[in-house]
């Protein structure tokens, strides 16, 4: 049965002008270039009658907790559709995507889209047209090599075709596809190229402290910054750092200085917002670099730890940080310029330029 999209007003363009300063994705700090980028891509929805963004198709390239799931969930909410999430973990075959979109259509309801109103177009035979929509596939890198072959032509602007393993056969035509992951040398090349890149950077302390004002609007700027001092990089670690300041200053008003620095020690960083771990990497690299197998287990911790979250921070560029700690050389990971002065700030021994091979030397002098 065929059936009609359901259609929205169109506003002016200089009413859509006006939309995008206020619009949703406006609420995400940083990575100025990406916002500016997407939002290209909902002005252009917002002139079609179906909100249809689906000649735009994104990959998030960033480290963890840069927010590559966040923003893309803004951007689903600043064109009014349906934002579908594909997690590799939990995603085995293709036609689980398929039921995935499915089961997200029956529950949405958005801003001008009452519950039931966006519904998947059956046209009988098990043939099937996605309405507009935008799917995420967050760390797609992990997705079964299966799976990816069976969104080549899905993803691909002159298919857009998803056959499942049911044998339905589903039109992607409207479908925005974005995909996030903190691997791109994981992804297939003929899948890489179908993709426009975002690249999503770290935050500086400054955004930090943003983002732990918006989420505790009574507190003043200063006490933002002593959070992003103590947590400069990741949202999610400085706005949990800041829920302990808040109940430890309940428990014991004291200066927030001092809060600050109670809660950093309970949690294992140092006066000058380090973890331990990290500077444990650090010092250990500060003598010599070291193979990606050996790290794990000096400082004793998993592989898949150390790769999501430990060095993630550390072998990263941010606003505040022109170079990255670590890099990685022939000889392994090893430490960079920016590394060694860390050490030195905190006067912790190590064999300056001489941790560092002579291949990479030029590189920092």
């Amino acid at each position: 049965m065929n059936q009609e999209f359901l259609s929205f007003r169109v506003p002016s363009i200089e009413t859509i002008k006006t939309y995008l300063d206020c619009c949703d994705l406006n609420n995400f700090i940083g990575n100025e270039k990406a916002k500016r980028r997407l939002k290209r891509a909902v002005f252009t929805a917002m002139k079609n009658t179906h909100h249809n963004c689906s000649n735009y198709s994104f990959a998030f390239f960033g480290p963890p907790s840069t927010g590559k799931t966040h923003l893309a969930k803004l951007f689903a909410k600043s064109v009014h559709l349906p934002f579908v999430v594909i997690e590799p973990q939990s995603t085995n075959k293709i036609h689980d995507i398929f039921e995935q979109v499915q089961n997200t259509l029956l529950d949405f309801e958005g801003k001008f889209i009452k519950k039931n109103e966006y519904v998947l177009h059956d046209f009988g035979e098990n043939e099937y047209l996605f309405p507009p929509t935008i799917i995420f596939i967050d760390e797609v890198h992990n997705l079964k090599k299966s799976i990816v072959q069976g969104l080549l032509k899905a993803t691909e602007p002159n298919d857009r075709v998803m056959t499942t393993e049911k044998k339905y056969v589903v039109k992607t035509d409207n479908v925005c596809w974005i995909i996030a992951t903190t691997d791109r040398g994981g992804l297939f090349d003929a899948f890489d190229t179908r993709f426009q890149k975002i690249h999503l950077n770290l935050y500086s302390k400054k955004e930090i402290s943003q983002i732990v004002k918006i989420s505790n609007p009574d507190w003043d700027e200063s006490v933002c910054d002593l959070v992003a001092h103590y947590n400069s990089q990741v949202p999610r670690e400085a706005l949990a750092f800041a829920r302990d300041m808040r109940v430890e200053h309940e428990i014991d008003p004291r200066e927030w200085s001092t809060v600050a620095f109670s809660i950093a020690n309970d949690y294992d960083i140092d006066k000058f917002g380090m973890y331990k771990k990290r500077l444990e990497v650090l010092k250990i690299l500060g003598r010599s670099p070291i193979s990606s197998s050996q790290l794990p287990h000096i400082i004793n911790v998993k592989e898949e730890e150390l790769k999501k979250y430990i060095l993630p921070p550390l072998m990263s560029k941010t606003p505040d940080r022109p170079e990255s700690l670590v890099t990685i050389s022939s000889k392994g990971y090893t430490i960079t310029l920016s590394g060694l002065e860390e050490l030195d700030k905190r006067g912790i021994s190590n064999r300056g330029m001489k941790a560092i091979p002579d291949s990479l030397k030029g590189v920092f002098l």
